[in-house]
């Protein structure tokens, strides 16, 4: 099975999650958490997750958006700064900027970023 097939009708776009992303204000970013209990700023993934309508609609579009682009394994070291690709000031900028490299082709999406490493792993086996 592929992204492709377990979401015939995805349930948002990679350019409806820039445009949500871009939206949101510097100061509701955190790092660290999903959601900061006492003031309820956001990294990446509450950011998207808000982007449904209620709960439902918003772990679908988290979920579609691991499985398709990036997992939270990915994207956490970005938001959280510690990934060296992506050096922006802030988790926004950061998480910004990793996704125009997913629309633009320069960052490998999850199916993609998984064929690698599976690859890695073969080699290390023959060797």
């Amino acid at each position: 099975m592929t992204e492709w097939d377990e979401y015939p009708n995805p349930p948002a776009t990679l350019e409806q999650v820039i445009t949500h992303i871009e939206a949101t204000d510097e100061a509701s970013w955190c790092t660290d958490v999903v959601r900061t209990a006492e003031d309820g700023r956001n990294c990446f993934f509450g950011h998207l997750f808000n982007m449904g309508a209620d709960d439902q609609e918003g772990s679908a579009i988290w979920d579609w958006f691991e499985c398709r682009w990036m997992t939270t394994y990915a994207m956490y070291p970005i938001n959280d700064g510690q990934n060296p690709n992506y050096p922006q000031a802030t988790p926004k900028q950061r998480c910004v900027a990793a996704l125009h490299a997913l629309r633009d082709g320069t960052e490998l999406t999850t199916m993609e970023s998984m064929d690698r490493e599976f690859k890695r792993h073969l080699m290390m086996l023959d060797a």
